[in-house]
């Protein structure tokens, strides 16, 4: 009895059209998805996490996930993709201490989310083409229990290996792999409503003038098992075949007669190149419509976006202009990164600040509270003094006796605050002590 965890690190790889490849069932048992636990809620940092006594696959902990603590199982695999953080967080307010307990779900359908895995997928991949392709061979994990709904759209593949033992025909598959398969034995394989598998192996297909897709015939992809995360950027978009919205750009059109798709992969690569291939991931396929198949390119920042993958897909759209597009073409690109724009926006308020402050400070220097300077007057001030006081722009106001002014035809003045029109004026007399 052991428990691996496993620091799982991502390799990326450039993207073509549809090559062959090896394709994986690996079950959506992502520690981010709220069905995946008893009371369909994510934990919270004020709650352990109880794990069954035993898995029976991998379970993916995104990281900075908040949990105050884990009972693991006994026998299992945790994959960490980063840091987890252990202990309240306060600003969980609708946090509350308790047990969230972990369900093991091995029940799984051809056409989930999450369920395919296969070095060809990068970020940009849609979820309609997260699936095994044509000329692909579909790998079962040995030693794992799982059961599988097979699609009810038909599907085409090279080969299905369950284990050590490989399936090269679709009779095959069906009479030994789904009809014959003893019912307790843990990797099952359920015939979807027509009573078939609709798996086609070693099979030809059909393909356009432009190449093939995926697919001859599209599956509706069953995305209510999907986490979407928050997307990181101002308006984001949502190319097709995707079930969430990402930060990047896509290009969408009807190809015309002269349309050559490795001249335009060509073109995506060159400008791809011409930036930063490290950091950028792309897509060029069909588009998943069953009606028509449009060529789609998707362009995403391969790390944190930073708006890279937008300027690329900006600049390959007007290198494209109406070349090989017939018809209408659509081409949009996501905003500025939210980190950045809520820099700008802390900018934007502390320039306001500014701005008040300085008209602040011009409006206390021009138009200040006047300083009053009095003389003691026989030994003590009127008790309404300060009844009579105005305020005025003159900085400073003194009485002074009218002998010490040195001419009576200074046209330097005073209003002396003291003064009353109504009353008169009053008589101020110099003491003799």
């Amino acid at each position: 009895m052991s428990l691996i965890v496993v620091l799982k690190c991502l390799a990326v790889f450039g993207t073509t059209l549809i090559s062959a490849a090896t394709v994986k069932w690996l079950p959506n048992s992502s520690f981010q998805l709220p069905d995946n636990f008893e009371d369909k809620k994510l934990p919270c940092s004020k709650q352990i996490v109880v794990f069954p006594q035993s898995l029976t696959g991998s379970i993916i902990i995104a990281p900075e996930t908040e949990v105050s603590g884990f009972i693991l199982p006994e026998n299992g695999e945790l994959i960490l993709e980063g840091l987890i953080n252990f202990g309240d967080n306060h600003a969980e307010t609708n946090c509350t201490e308790e047990n969230a307990y972990y369900l093991d779900k091995s029940v799984k359908a051809w056409n989930q989310t999450g369920v395919w895995s296969s070095p060809k997928f990068n970020k940009a991949t849609p979820d309609s083409d997260r699936v095994p392709c044509f000329n692909d061979v579909v790998e079962f994990p040995e030693n794992t229990k799982f059961t599988v709904i097979l699609p009810k759209m038909t599907q085409y593949v090279k080969e299905i290996k369950v284990g050590s033992i490989s399936y090269h025909s679709s009779v095959g598959f069906l009479i030994y792999g789904v009809i014959l398969r003893p019912v307790d034995d843990q990797q099952q394989f359920v015939l979807n409503s027509y009573m078939t598998t609709n798996i086609k192996i070693n099979k030809p297909v059909h393909c356009s003038q432009f190449g093939c897709a995926c697919q001859p015939i599209p599956m509706s992809i069953d995305c209510a098992s999907k986490f979407c995360p928050k997307a990181p950027c101002v308006h984001p978009v949502k190319p097709l075949g995707f079930c969430c919205k990402i930060c990047g750009g896509y290009i969408l059109f009807d190809p015309d007669e002269t349309f050559d798709m490795k001249a335009f992969e060509d073109l995506v690569k060159d400008t791809v190149n011409g930036y930063d291939k490290n950091r950028i991931e792309y897509y060029v396929g069909f588009s998943p419509e069953i009606e028509f198949r449009r060529i789609q390119l998707v362009v995403v920042d391969k790390e944190e976006y930073e708006g890279l993958s937008a300027e690329i897909t900006n600049s390959i759209s007007y290198n494209l202009q109406n070349h090989w597009v017939k018809g209408h073409k659509i081409a949009q690109i996501s905003g500025s990164p939210i980190s950045k724009a809520s820099l700008g926006g802390k900018m934007f308020v502390s320039m306001i600040f500014a701005v008040i402050l300085t008209f602040g400070t011009l409006y206390v220097y021009y138009y200040q509270i006047v300083d009053l300077r009095f003389s003691i007057l026989s030994g003590r001030m009127p008790d309404n003094i300060f009844s009579r006081l105005e305020r005025r722009s003159e900085s400073v106001v003194s009485l002074t006796r009218r002998d010490s002014m040195t001419s009576s035809r200074s046209s330097t003045g005073f209003r002396n605050p003291l003064y009353n029109s109504k009353r008169g004026r009053v008589q101020v007399v110099e003491s003799e002590d």
